[in-house]
């Protein structure tokens, strides 16, 4: 028997399913029936708070208190990684703050969605605004190397060369292992020193972005 207490999981559950069945019809304009889908799963998560009060503080939980039957945090990589396939950036933006808002961070950062923002910002145009996010993100999560990389990569985007160097270089140490937490800075750092003809700096880079993606290939 389920321990769900919010009938608006009915109509969310039923949400989410449409909106991977619409994938498979070409000729549907399936857009809003994602973001549909997204906001009927945060007001199913908000009402099961008022009736539950410790329901899934942390979004790391969210499966297993919903004892899997929607697998949301796979459904929701799948709706921002649509939403960006769509260039809607002004939803990312939204989204992600939605999903920041809705959950503690103790035990794990908000990387993925604040980059994700950040990234929107960008790809939208709004350069002052991705910038102020930049900074503050960093200030809150000084040692998330996914802020650092979202930085240096807007940086490197608006020729700000010095001041995405001097950030890259903060972060990268010599023992600094590209790994899947650490390929974005990477991949960051890379573009950084491309862009700058820093031919030894960017060798290092891409010699640690080449053992990595051996090891991944199992080479």
């Amino acid at each position: 028997m389920s321990t769900l207490k919010s009938e608006k999981w009915n109509n969310a559950g039923e949400l989410l399913r449409k909106s991977h069945l619409s994938l498979l019809d070409a000729d549907t304009t399936n857009d809003e029936v994602w973001k549909t889908a997204f906001q009927a799963l945060v007001d199913a998560i908000k009402d099961e708070r008022v009736l539950n009060p410790a329901f899934s503080a942390e979004l790391a939980d969210i499966d297993e208190a919903t004892e899997d039957k929607y697998s949301i945090i796979d459904w929701l990589e799948e709706y921002f990684d649509k939403l960006e396939a769509d260039a809607d950036w002004d939803a990312v933006v939204v989204s992600s703050d939605e999903v920041v808002s809705l959950f503690k961070w103790d035990n794990a950062m908000p990387s993925q969605y604040k980059f994700r923002k950040g990234n929107a910002l960008q790809n939208s145009g709004r350069l002052d605004e991705a910038e102020e996010f930049g900074r503050e993100w960093l200030e809150e999560y000084p040692y998330d190397l996914n802020a650092a990389a979202s930085n240096a990569f807007l940086k490197v985007a608006l020729q700000k060369y010095d001041e995405a160097k001097e950030l890259t270089e903060k972060y990268l140490r010599d023992d600094l292992i590209c790994d899947d937490e650490t390929e974005t800075f990477f991949m960051a750092a890379y573009r950084l020193y491309e862009m700058t003809d820093d031919i030894n700096a960017k060798q290092r880079v891409e010699q640690k972005i080449a053992e990595y993606n051996a090891m991944v290939q199992g080479i």
